[in-house]
C-alpha cells in the first residue's frame, strides 16, 4: 500500500474533470504542491464538485456560445417530486458552489485537522480496500493513484479554512472482470446538519442501523455527446464524519466504458465502513505512510504487474546485513510518468519503470534508500563523461557487458548542518538488454548515505534483469 506522493501521472482523470458534477464532495481544493500527474487527475474532481453541506445546481443542459463547439447535459429534472426516504424535497437551487486552490503545507500533520495524520490514512486506507466487494481489482499504478489517502490541505486563505472543509481523498482505476471504470472518495469531518433533499441531487436517502444516514444518486451526462455513467454516494456518520464516494464508468484512456463496476449497494457498504470514520483509533503498530519513490529515467517498455511481482520476491530476498527498514523491500509500483523524445523531436509519454522507498537506519545513521527498475532504448558506455554540471561518476564494464554507474554527492554536499541541503549516492546498472536498475541513498550529509558497494550490491543483484 503506497501513499500520496509527488510523483506524476498526468491525466489520470483528465475525462471525468472536463465536466462539472452534481454529485455532493468534501473536495473542493486543488493542490498545488501535488505533481503534474496528480494535479491533472484530482483538480478536476475538485473543481467541479460542491460541498456536501450545499444544495446544488439543478441539472441542466448547456449551450456553447456561437464561438464555442463543446456541449454539456445532465439529466432533466422534474420538480415536484418525491424521494424515497424524504420527508420533504426542495426545488433545485441555481447556485454552485466555487472551489479554490489550496497549498499543502503539512503533509500528514495538518495541525488544522487533528483527526488525521500518516498512521491514520494508512489504517483508512486498509479499511477502504478491505470494503470494496469481491471481484474489485484496483490498476497497476503510481502511488498516488493506488486508493491511498493523501493529505489534507490547507486553503491558501486561512480565512477560507472553513468552506475547504479539510478533506482526505483518494482514487484508483478499478475492473472487475470485463467491467472497468475509477473510484473516487473523499472523508471529511463535518460540522453542519444533513442537508435537505433536492430535486436532481438524490434518487434515495437511507438511514442505516447505526444511525447513518446516506444519499445515493445513479446519473450521467454527455460531453460533446459522448455520455458517463456515475453512481454517487454520500454518508453522514453520527460522529461527524461525511463520505463522498463516486464511482464511473471512465476506465484508462479517459474513455467512458458503458458500465461502472460498482453497484450502489455496493458503494453505499465502502462509505459506511466503521475504519474509514474519523472517530475511529489507528491500529495500534501502525506505521508512517512509505516514502514516495521515483523513477527517474525514462522507460521505453512498460513492466507489467506480474513482472513487478517477479522482481518483488527477488527484492524481498536481498541480504541486507546491519540495514534496518521501516517496512521490507518487495513492493514495487509504476513510478508515475516519464517523458521522452522521440524520432521527430516531439514529447511523449514513456511507460515509467517501477520503484519502492524505504527509510533506512544503519548504525544510528537515518537515510532514504530509492530502488528504480526501468526498460530503457540506450545504456551508458565507458567513454561516456559527465558534463561539468554533472556529479562525480564513474564508470565501468562488467565481462558480461553489464554497466555499472556510480555517481557521488558533490564534496560541499557532507557539510553538516540543520540547514542543510540533502545529498545523495546512486549507484546505476544496466545490462546489454535494456534494464536499467537504479539505487540512491539520500540523507542530511555525506556521512549518512549508505556506502557506494552497499548501493552496488543490491543493484547487481541476479533477477533484477527484464528479460
Amino acid at each position: 500500500m503506497v501513499p500520496d506522493n509527488n510523483d506524476a501521472e498526468v491525466a489520470d482523470n483528465n475525462a471525468q474533470s472536463a465536466k462539472p458534477s452534481r454529485a455532493v464532495t468534501a473536495w473542493t481544493l486543488g493542490l498545488v504542491c501535488l505533481s503534474i500527474v496528480a494535479v491533472g487527475v484530482i483538480v478536476g474532481g475538485l473543481l467541479h464538485h460542491p460541498e456536501p453541506e450545499l444544495t446544488t445546481a439543478p441539472v441542466t443542459t448547456t449551450k456553447p456560445k456561437p464561438e464555442e463547439k463543446h456541449t454539456y447535459v445532465t439529466p432533466p429534472v422534474t420538480y415536484p417530486t418525491q424521494i424515497p426516504g424524504c420527508a420533504t424535497v426542495e426545488p433545485p437551487s441555481k447556485n454552485r458552489s466555487s472551489s479554490m486552490l489550496a497549498e499543502d503545507k503539512f503533509g500528514y500533520d495538518n495541525p488544522a485537522h487533528p483527526w488525521f495524520s500518516g498512521p491514520k490514512a494508512v489504517a483508512m486506507s486498509a479499511a477502504l480496500h478491505d470494503a470494496l466487494p469481491e471481484g474489485v481489482s484496483l490498476a497497476f499504478a503510481a502511488a498516488d493513484s493506488s486508493l491511498f489517502f493523501r493529505p489534507i490541505p490547507s486553503p491558501s486563505d486561512p480565512a477560507d479554512a472553513a468552506q475547504s472543509g479539510g478533506s482526505t481523498t483518494a482514487h484508483s482505476k478499478l475492473t472487475r472482470g470485463d467491467r472497468a471504470g475509477a473510484l473516487f472518495i473523499s472523508v471529511k469531518q463535518g460540522t453542519q446538519p444533513i442537508p435537505a433533499c433536492v430535486a436532481g441531487t438524490l434518487d434515495e436517502r437511507r438511514r442505516l442501523p447505526d444511525g447513518t444516514t446516506v444519499d445515493t444518486h445513479d446519473t450521467w451526462s454527455e460531453t460533446d455527446g459522448v455520455r458517463t455513467l456515475e453512481r454517487n454516494v454520500t454518508a453522514y456518520a453520527p460522529d461527524g464524519t461525511l463520505v463522498w464516494l463516486s464511482a464511473s464508468d471512465v476506465s484508462d484512456g479517459g474513455k467512458p466504458t458503458g458500465t461502472v463496476p460498482m453497484t450502489i449497494d455496493e458503494l453505499v457498504t465502502a462509505a459506511a465502513a466503521p475504519g474509514i470514520r474519523v472517530t475511529t483509533p489507528v491500529p495500534p503498530g501502525t506505521l508512517d505512510p512509505p516514502l514516495a519513490c521515483h523513477a527517474w529515467t525514462a522507460a521505453s517498455a512498460a513492466i507489467d504487474e506480474a513482472t513487478a511481482r517477479r522482481l518483488d520476491t527477488v527484492l524481498a530476498r536481498i541480504p541486507l546485513d546491519g540495514l534496518v527498514l521501516d517496512r521490507p523491500l518487495g513492493a514495487l509500483r509504476p513510478g508515475g510518468f516519464a517523458l521522452v523524445v522521440d524520432p521527430l523531436g516531439a514529447l511523449r509519454r514513456a511507460a515509467p519503470g517501477v520503484c519502492q522507498a524505504v527509510r533506512v537506519t544503519a548504525a544510528g545513521q537515518q537515510s532514504e534508500l530509492n530502488i528504480a527498475i526501468t526498460v530503457a532504448p540506450t545504456r551508458p558506455t565507458e567513454s561516456a563523461q559527465p558534463s561539468s554540471s554533472d556529479q562525480p561518476t564513474s564508470t565501468r564494464t562488467l565481462p558480461d557487458g553489464t554497466v555499472v554507474e556510480t555517481r557521488e554527492p558533490e564534496a560541499a554536499g557532507a557539510a553538516a548542518g540543520a540547514n542543510a541541503a540533502q545529498v545523495t549516492r546512486t549507484v546505476l546498472v544496466t545490462w546489454a538488454s535494456g534494464t536499467a536498475v537504479r539505487v540512491e541513498s539520500t540523507a542530511k550529509t555525506t556521512p549518512e548515505l549508505l556506502s557506494a558497494t552497499q548501493l552496488e550490491a543490491i543493484a547487481l543483484t541476479p533477477g533484477l534483469e527484464v528479460k
